[in-house]
């Protein structure tokens, strides 16, 4: 294990620690936290969009793709802060099967907005400026990825990945944003529905990775602009490095079969289906972000 996944284990594991306390967690001065993503973020939006049909719950939890609260629901929380779908008038915009790089067409002329059009949605509703005062969680890529099935290039499908990411974070900064969250990709062909094509998989993230810390190298040192960057990377490979450190006992396997029977232990589970963690891996990481914020 390198040095700096050894930091980021005694790190995470003193989050653990305080973990039952994360809900006195102290709001770091924000009054809402808007989300643009993929499933990892929605809230139920695409659960809304296709009149409950996705995901199914149960067992899904309540439209989220998990088997709980997601956690940018955890986080929201912690601080006292609300955590609804746009649909239902809320800050997440995030949507389930959402792409960086395109819409992706649905049927009957409907689709699933990308990253950068529900950043877009977001600001004309509400007359082009952004709230200096919120925090703006950027998240995506994974499903780019995974949904290329290995067909071109890694690094040019990369490029385009952290390109949308990174564009969006400056629309938004231009519009007013000031306090930003924006994960890297962690390894996606560490999920079991990356394992198929592990080495297009972890090169693409690998070039996503590369090409967004590039085009944020800068703006994170503009002045008055705050860019966390949760290390999704190294997070969840110091968790495949050693799982039983941090309390998981499967990190492989899905816990919900294709035909939805449930494990035995979800408790001690990572992944709740082929790509989404459970409502334990989601814990997980919101005390990680809420770390990145004690400080």
């Amino acid at each position: 294990m390198s040095t700096r996944q050894i930091v980021l284990v005694c790190t995470v594991l003193t989050c653990l620690i305080l973990s039952p306390f994360a809900a006195h967690a102290a709001n770091p001065h924000f009054d809402a936290i808007f989300v643009f993503g993929d499933s990892y973020c929605d809230v139920g939006n695409i659960f809304l969009a296709s009149g409950g049909a996705q995901p199914a719950s149960p067992p899904y939890f309540n439209g989220r793709f998990s088997n709980g609260p997601l956690f940018v629901e955890h986080i929201a929380s912690a601080w006292g802060l609300p955590m609804k779908p746009s649909l239902q008038g809320g800050t997440d915009y995030a949507f389930g099967g959402a792409l960086v790089t395109a819409p992706v067409p649905i049927g009957g002329g409907a689709f699933i907005p990308s990253v950068p059009q529900q950043v877009a949605l977001y600001l004309s509703q509400h007359g082009g400026k952004a709230d200096p005062n919120a925090l703006y969680l950027l998240e995506g890529g994974g499903n780019d990825i995974i949904d290329a099935a290995g067909a071109g290039s890694p690094q040019q499908l990369g490029f385009q990945i952290a390109l949308g990411i990174a564009t969006s974070e400056a629309i938004l900064r231009a519009a007013g944003a000031r306090n930003f969250l924006i994960p890297n990709i962690f390894n996606v062909a560490l999920a079991p529905e990356g394992h198929a094509n592990a080495a297009f998989n972890t090169a693409a993230v690998l070039a996503t990775n590369k090409d967004l810390n590039g085009f944020l190298q800068f703006e994170q040192l503009l002045p008055g602009v705050r860019i966390n960057r949760l290390d999704s990377f190294d997070l969840f490979q110091a968790i495949a490095d050693d799982a039983t450190h941090f309390g998981f006992t499967d990190i492989i396997d899905p816990c919900l079969s294709v035909t939805f029977t449930v494990c035995a232990d979800p408790a001690h589970t990572f992944f709740w289906d082929g790509i989404h963690p459970t409502v334990f891996g989601h814990s997980f990481l919101a005390v990680t972000i809420e770390a990145i914020y004690a400080h």
